[in-house]
């Protein structure tokens, strides 16, 4: 048992980062691919299984690890942060610094999944696609599906929009050519639309998925990622509540903890339910760079890949 405790203030903070670090190099991340148990057939045939890691998983894992070992740099990201958060958002602050970004497939697993889910390949020479990215961040997450569908459309011009809500990340997004749209509503027959983490942190998250079902082309693929479980919460309004919530708990007659499967089977139904058809979906982690602290951090997500349903 380590009884040694550091005194000073940085050095208390460097040791319990070391021992933080060092429960995260334990983590068996199978967990975060598998489940537990199975759903109904309908979606559990649904279901695209990524099993661990892959290569480009474990290269975004390292390049954190160098990132959060940067002291200084974590140093003046606090500091900067005690001083901007009384007039910027969380995510305002992320974008003018330049930190948090997120990760949650690689080029090689969006492939599958997108592959799985029945996205068009058979695409005629110079033939647009549209994608939109619905909350885009960074747009670091948007460029690795952008190259999943020029890998799966080789002869397709790609044509990116973005919307995000934050101004410090549509500067961003602008500056990697994205065409940053401020309402969903400005596109019509997108073959591609995303949103990822998105209708937990939205004021109107039914209202969001009625814009993306009008907004789909009638062949399109819709990819939506939820994280579980799920809890809301609202950056920009004092109350950070929703206007209803996305996943309804009240009714539930145990006071055990959900779990994945049962919130997932809750979401897949209520999106069948708003037209959309379930036509491939997975389980992985939703990471984030770390900070002072520790490397990285993760939540588990449910990644939906969506067609509209035909009458």
């Amino acid at each position: 048992m380590d009884h040694y405790r550091p005194r000073g203030t940085l050095a208390r903070v460097i040791h319990a980062k070391f021992h933080n670090d060092n429960f995260l190099a334990s983590l068996d991340t199978q967990q975060w691919y598998s489940l537990n148990c199975e759903l109904p057939e309908r979606f559990q045939s649904k279901f695209v299984a990524l099993k661990r890691p892959d290569t480009t998983t474990v290269r975004w894992l390292e390049r954190a690890k160098m990132l959060s070992s940067n002291i200084w740099m974590h140093l003046w990201h606090a500091l900067a942060k005690s001083v901007l958060q009384f007039f910027m958002t969380q995510t305002d602050i992320n974008g003018l610094l330049k930190r948090g970004s997120m990760f949650i497939l690689s080029e090689e697993q969006f492939y599958k999944l997108l592959e799985a889910g029945g996205f068009p390949t058979a695409i005629l020479p110079a033939e647009r696609i549209t994608l939109l990215d619905i909350g885009a961040g960074d747009g670091e997450i948007s460029l690795r599906v952008a190259n999943s569908v020029s890998q799966l459309s080789a002869n397709a011009v790609l044509q990116v929009f973005a919307t995000e809500a934050s101004w410090t990340m549509r500067d961003r997004l602008k500056k990697l050519n994205f065409n940053v749209v401020s309402e969903i509503r400005e596109l019509q027959n997108v073959e591609l639309i995303l949103c990822l983490n998105v209708l937990d942190r939205c004021f109107d998250s039914f209202k969001l998925l009625e814009d993306i079902h009008s907004a789909l082309a009638p062949k399109g693929r819709a990819v939506v990622a939820l994280v579980l479980p799920y809890m809301h919460y609202v950056e920009t309004n004092t109350s950070h509540l929703p206007l209803r919530p996305l996943l309804d708990h009240s009714n539930r007659k145990t006071c055990r903890e959900t779990t994945f499967e049962e919130e997932a089977l809750m979401f897949l139904d209520l999106l069948e339910n708003c037209g959309f058809r379930v036509e491939a979906w997975t389980k992985a982690p939703y990471l984030c760079e770390g900070d002072i602290h520790q490397s990285f951090y993760w939540l588990i997500d449910l990644i939906v890949v969506l067609s509209k349903k035909t009458t």
